[in-house]
């Protein structure tokens, strides 16, 4: 990727962020509720923009990228915060997210945040968070979540790779899925990219946590 690809791509994932903070501040007036929703679209849209640059086969779908496109990717990537946000609560609820909403509440908010289809952005996170909870416990590697992202994102980049409505979640074997289901295998294979997409959560994370500690 060259200097101007990374250039262009910051741009587009920065004009999204823009626009989340001011839909944030339209949506809500209460000081934490803010901080909490920003920090959810600041995890997201950073792990985004790290899967277009570092996930080879979906920077080839990425192409030169588009508004549309990087706030669909920031989306899916914000509701796969929110999994990580209402897991940690769960285990350790701290002091101000004693009084947590539901997180199919906060899951619906941030798609109309973010303006997406409210029927694809609801199942984009009950079936994420669903397999990535299935991962943790029996596949801890959490490969079978990071194909099934990255045939997602290569769909939002303009690629199909799966017939989601033969998909039975969550995926306990990709071998077990219905005949037909997958299109297009080949993204959701390599192991560098599954690697660099593990390494794009892990970032969106980091980035989700310092602003929520700092905001």
């Amino acid at each position: 990727m060259t200097p101007a690809d990374e250039t262009r791509n910051s741009q587009l994932f920065e004009t999204v962020w823009q626009k989340v903070i001011v839909k944030v501040d339209t949506l809500t007036e209460d000081t934490a509720d803010r901080r909490f929703l920003k920090s959810l679209a600041m995890g997201g849209s950073v792990a985004a923009e790290s899967v277009i640059s570092t996930c080879q086969a979906v920077k080839g779908f990425w192409g030169e990228g588009s508004a549309a496109t990087a706030t669909e990717l920031s989306q899916l990537f914000s509701l796969l915060m929110l999994s990580q946000i209402y897991r940690w609560v769960t285990e350790k609820p701290p002091g101000d997210m004693a009084n947590t909403v539901p997180p199919e509440v906060s899951a619906s908010r941030l798609v109309y945040i973010f303006g997406g289809e409210p029927e694809q952005g609801m199942d984009d996170f009950l079936h994420f968070d669903q397999q990535f909870a299935y991962d943790l416990k029996r596949h801890p590697h959490l490969i079978h979540v990071s194909s099934l992202l990255l045939a997602r994102t290569s769909e939002i980049c303009g690629h199909r790779c799966m017939d989601w409505s033969k998909v039975k979640w969550p995926v306990v074997e990709m071998t077990h899925l219905a005949k037909g289901a997958i299109i297009d295998g080949a993204p959701m294979r390599g192991k560098l990219d599954i690697d660099a997409m593990l390494n794009s959560i892990n970032t969106g994370v980091q980035a989700m946590m310092s602003y929520y500690g700092g905001a």
